[in-house]
């Protein structure tokens, strides 16, 4: 085996890991999925999830942040900063919002695991990073005078609950939003923080 196909086998038995681990943990939650049942699902064996995770809390936590990465790329896909600031919310907005409605595990982990104690202060710390570029927006569109003159925390906050309330909806409810409908939501939510 060259050293090309060791990384991309490497990288495929992670993945696999992480990706059963997230389909596991949503039926049977953190308590209720030992190593075990994650390895017997993968179809590989207990000692080769420790070769790559220390135990599973570093197993979730790991999930979080790889979670964290797609949702970030997924805000960013054909994100265009000579827009308004107004567009470029609505966009991130928008994105955010299809990728939980489309990936409603990976929503339903983040939700239900980033203040669960297992998820360590370095996980946070690095999710913080992971999300800066949408941070730097914020802080950008404040100092424009763009937005209200609110801690950007609170900010984030009033954009982002709508957001996970409006994805439970479609996704434990079984209520489809139409693009519209999103858009509608993205266009009250940015009234919200908008500077007046």
């Amino acid at each position: 085996m060259n050293v090309h196909s060791a990384i991309e086998n490497k990288l495929d038995k992670k993945t696999l890991i992480l990706e059963t681990t997230l389909e596991l943990i949503s039926e049977n939650g953190f308590h209720g999925t030992p190593i075990s049942m994650i390895a017997e699902k993968a179809g590989i064996g207990a000692g080769t999830i420790y070769r790559y995770f220390e135990n599973k809390e570093d197993l979730i936590n790991e999930l979080f942040k790889e979670i964290k990465r797609k949702v970030m790329n997924a805000m960013l896909a054909e994100y265009d900063e000579n827009e308004s600031f107004k567009e470029r919310f609505k966009h991130l907005w928008m994105n955010l919002i299809n990728y939980f409605m489309m990936h409603p595990m990976a929503f339903q982990f983040i939700e239900q695991h980033r203040y669960a104690s297992y998820m360590s202060n370095l996980t946070r710390e690095e999710s913080f990073m992971i999300m800066s570029p949408v941070m730097m927006f914020f802080i950008e569109a404040k100092r424009a005078k763009a937005m209200k003159d609110l801690p950007v925390y609170t900010i984030i906050s009033l954009s982002y609950g709508p957001i996970t309330s409006l994805a439970k909806l479609q996704i434990d409810h079984k209520q489809p939003l139409s693009k519209e409908r999103i858009e509608q939501a993205a266009d009250a939510c940015w009234d919200a923080v908008r500077r007046i």
